[in-house]
């Protein structure tokens, strides 16, 4: 950590990058995939013609327009797909979640070598220069953040270098009550210590934990991002949802199509059981404002049902989201076009494939919405393990790396899946596969601008 001036705030200054510091250390030792970096210098063009080749009936120009637009409020972001298929063969990446938060560059080997900062730069320099270039708050600048520190320092460090000036970086939790941010009028000012509490001017912002309970909306300062993504679906997974069925309906003359899990919204504590029915025995059940893994439960029998519901039992209350499970195998008797299952890594020499996801991160920038970062997480189990009493259902379907812990979080990053030329190969994918991802999470993104601007104007 760089120079501590305050309670919970360090100084960074510029010439502090150090890559050791900010990418997990085997990810250092690591060479992309020459696939991933074919993918990642495609055009948008590129991207547009292929997507149309495989998904017939679809004007490029459609996909062309969502690629170039410029987002109000959500100019960074990271969904996560998982890579699915059903009886008659079709295959598909679905959205499981977008974030507005996302991690990722500590997971991604370097794009060109000769560039030291990867993609800390690519997102400081080519998104968030401008946004402050273009502000007219007068401060300074900072990152605020409530976790993944390997990564914020990353982000300070970058930031100092490429506007030349100190960077304030403060830990901004929920649970923290003397914290050394705050927003007056509606600008952040941060506690410099000696120098008493100062404005700033441009955040960047990594806070996941309800951020809306510190951080207001028509924030003078300029935010990456500002808090009207997270509550238009970039944090709240059931403002996404409405936000994807709005896209569905309003393109489905055109072809295109956010694909996403069935869904069911506002369900009550006591309506859950009666999905479990409905979905066939399998579900997922979502906080909606939860993150992080944290919040989700799958669910497979009824000993696993009525765990959750025990767990759940004091936030009767509360409203949930509840999704069809992503499956192990088809289930016989399921209906071939609906009942989805994973397709898994590439079987290892003892056959045990592996659940995994697509974590793609994004940004805008003067050549419109670029894939910034990419990378797997597989589950802990293989989905060949059978399942039985005992058996926890998401040792084999969760896929997410943070575990929270008292003291904090912490990360299994065993299970992180590489796009380097080791590991890329085992999870199955082409340049097809990553093509399809990118455009589904920028429907999905445009998808939560949109509702954002019909929610906050």
């Amino acid at each position: 950590m760089k120079l501590s001036i305050a309670d919970n705030v360090h100084l960074v200054e510029p010439g502090d990058f150090e890559a050791t510091e900010h990418w997990y250390p085997r990810v250092l030792n690591s060479n992309i995939h020459p696939l991933v970096a074919y993918f990642l210098n495609m055009s948008s063009e590129q991207y547009a013609e292929r997507y149309c080749r495989l998904n017939t009936g679809i004007d490029p120009k459609e996909i062309l327009d969502k690629l170039n637009y410029e987002p109000k409020y959500f100019k960074w972001s990271g969904t996560d797909l998982m890579y699915i298929t059903n009886r008659n063969g079709r295959r598909a990446l679905t959205i499981i979640e977008t974030n507005s938060c996302p991690s990722g560059q500590k997971s991604m080997p370097l794009l060109d070598l000769n560039v030291e900062k990867g993609g800390y730069k690519r997102l400081i320099e080519g998104t968030f220069k401008d946004m402050v270039l273009k502000s007219k708050v007068p401060g300074g600048l900072a990152v605020i953040y409530d976790k993944n520190p390997m990564e914020n320092v990353g982000y300070a460090s970058t930031m100092a270098d490429v506007f030349n000036e100190d960077v304030y970086l403060v830990k901004y939790t929920e649970k923290d009550q003397n914290s050394a941010a705050r927003f007056i009028n509606n600008q952040l000012w941060i506690n410099a210590g000696e120098d008493g509490w100062v404005p700033i001017r441009g955040a960047f912002r990594y806070v996941t934990q309800q951020p809306w309970n510190r951080i207001p909306t028509n924030s003078q300062t300029v935010l990456l991002n500002p808090i009207e993504a997270c509550l238009s679906g970039g944090r709240n997974k059931q403002e996404a949802y409405l936000a994807y069925m709005n896209f569905n309906e309003e393109h489905e003359q055109t072809g295109l199509k956010i694909n996403m899990p069935t869904t069911f919204t506002e369900v009550k504590y006591e309506d859950i059981p009666g999905f479990f029915v409905e979905l066939g025995g399998s579900m997922v059940v979502k906080v909606p404002d939860s993150n992080a893994g944290q919040g989700v439960y799958t669910v497979t029998s009824q000993e696993e049902l009525e765990k959750m519901m025990d767990l759940l039992s004091d936030f009767k209350e509360d409203i949930y989201l509840v999704q069809q499970l992503i499956y192990c195998d088809y289930i016989p008797g399921g209906d071939p076009e609906k009942a989805w299952y994973h397709v898994g890594t590439i079987p290892d020499k003892k056959g045990r494939s592996y659940a995994f996801d697509i974590r793609m991160m994004m940004h805008y920038t003067d050549q419109g919405i670029r894939p910034l970062a990419v990378y797997s997480r597989r589950a802990r189990q293989p989905l060949n393990k059978p399942l039985g009493p005992g058996v926890d259902s998401w040792e084999l379907y969760g896929t997410n790396l943070s575990v929270k812990e008292a003291d904090g979080w912490s990360y299994e990053d065993e299970r992180l899946m590489l796009y380097d030329i080791r590991n890329f190969g085992i999870l199955g994918l082409g340049i097809d596969e990553l093509i399809q991802s990118f455009v589904q999470s920028c429907l999905a993104t445009y998808a939560i601008d949109q509702h954002a601007i019909q929610k906050f104007g």
